[in-house]
């Protein structure tokens, strides 16, 4: 995928579940700019790690908001809490009620992840899509392990990629992150099988199980 006015996948609206502030940010903020066309809604399932001393609830919140402020057709909501006092059965029926109408497209991240918590919002995909026709999509996170295999790509410009760049940034608490540093972040957008096919800058997707209109 290439160029502006675009739609993930052909989605209007995509749900996109994160553990922690930054998750979702991290491997998709280049799609939000290029899909322009679909409405993305992030949700995030705390206000941060539990064993994260360097930020505080408020400012991961807000950090969030600057970000989504960003981009015309994002919106979402910061869970207060932690991922492991949530039961699963609590966080599928809060999703069920008040957030899964007019959504088409789940995006989660991997089970192949190094992070648990991760892997535990992982879980709440299957949950979601047991009886509706919607599209479950993996996304790619710093954390994610060499063997999780990417099946779709979204292909992003110089201009997609600095404002990336630029969202990210708004993530003050987390910069000293080694996962922040600038390398770190090329690194992370290239792969070389995409490189090979004029696809430079890129995120990765993982299909799980697809209903295109």
């Amino acid at each position: 995928m290439d160029g502006e006015l675009m739609k993930f996948l052909n989605s209007d609206v995509t749900l996109c579940l994160g553990a922690h502030p930054d998750d979702v940010e991290y491997g998709m903020a280049g799609t939000f700019s290029c899909c322009s066309q679909t409405k993305f809604i992030v949700l995030v399932m705390s206000s941060g790690g539990d064993f994260d001393q360097t930020t505080i609830e408020s400012n991961r919140r807000e950090e969030n908001l600057d970000v989504w402020s960003l981009f015309g057709n994002v919106s979402g909501e910061v869970i207060d809490g932690f991922v492991k006092d949530q039961s699963e059965d609590s966080m599928v029926n809060l999703i069920e009620k008040k957030y899964l109408l007019g959504v088409d497209t789940v995006l989660i991240p991997p089970m192949i992840d190094s992070h648990f918590e991760h892997r535990i919002i992982n879980k709440l995909g299957p949950a979601l899509c047991r009886r509706l026709p919607l599209n479950l999509i993996e996304y790619r996170t710093p954390s994610t392990l060499n063997n999780w295999i990417p099946n779709y790509f979204v292909n992003l410009n110089e201009k997609q990629y600095n404002l990336k760049k630029i969202a990210l940034k708004k993530f003050v608490s987390q910069q000293k992150a080694p996962y922040f540093a600038d390398k770190t972040l090329d690194s992370f957008h290239h792969n070389f099988q995409c490189s090979k096919k004029g696809y430079e800058i890129v995120e990765s997707y993982k299909i799980v199980e697809s209903f295109l209109k």
